[in-house]
């Protein structure tokens, strides 16, 4: 509220996975429709890809036990695994991607100067957009191809493994257009490596509703 008393709009704040990513500060509501929507696809990729590590990891040992134990091994618990790992990996990559988790080279971004930095983050954040959209398009063709082979073991078609690639990467394309239009971006200070950590200019002391979040 202005001297005026009349009420001053304040920048709002997104919290992703319990930290601080962005503030909106009177956002166009596209931007902040995409952004929700990348919100929600990122989460239930990551929550996919644990279920598919946990079904891996019930397969593997499903597999130990009828080898070891019962001296009767199971036809179809290792295909199973192997194609479980592979929809792990891909659907996992969109929460990594969206939150800078790769692995690079930190010493480059520490000698960087800001306006150095927060450019290279977007021509790397390009780069891996076109990276994911030739993939998704090329394992589309693919899983196409390969329709007709069976799986081994378990009498179903291999392209149900190959659709983890285009899956996948349709998601990680969506978190990576979340990155480039996340506020964060641009408010890389000089000695910091990881974008999606960023406090914008408005401090939390200046929020107690964030604050208590984060906390």
């Amino acid at each position: 509220m202005n001297s005026a008393g009349a009420l001053v709009p304040r920048p709002s704040v997104w919290v992703y996975d319990g930290e601080l990513l962005m503030s909106a500060v009177t956002r166009h509501p596209v931007q902040r429709a995409v952004l929700a929507i990348e919100r929600v696809t990122t989460r239930s990729a990551l929550i996919l890809s644990v279920t598919m590590l946990a079904l891996a990891s019930v397969a593997a040992f499903y597999q130990v036990i009828t080898r070891f134990v019962f001296n009767d091994p199971s036809h179809f618990s290792e295909v199973a695994s192997r194609s479980l790992i592979v929809w792990c990996v891909f659907l996992g990559a969109a929460n990594a991607f969206r939150r800078n988790e790769m692995m690079r080279v930190e010493l480059i971004f520490t000698l960087l100067p800001r306006r150095v930095h927060i450019a290279l983050e977007y021509f790397i954040t390009l780069l891996c957009l076109l990276f994911f959209v030739l993939m998704a398009y090329f394992s589309y063709q693919m899983g196409l191809r390969v329709q007709p082979q069976r799986m081994a073991g378990m009498d179903i078609s291999i392209a149900w493994a190959y659709s983890a690639l285009p899956v996948g990467s349709a998601f990680a394309v969506i978190a990576l257009v979340g990155r480039l239009l996340d506020p964060a971006m641009r408010e890389l200070p000089n000695n910091d490596h990881h974008s999606d950590s960023i406090e914008p200019a408005d401090s939390a002391a200046d929020h107690p509703t964030t604050g208590a979040q984060r906390s």
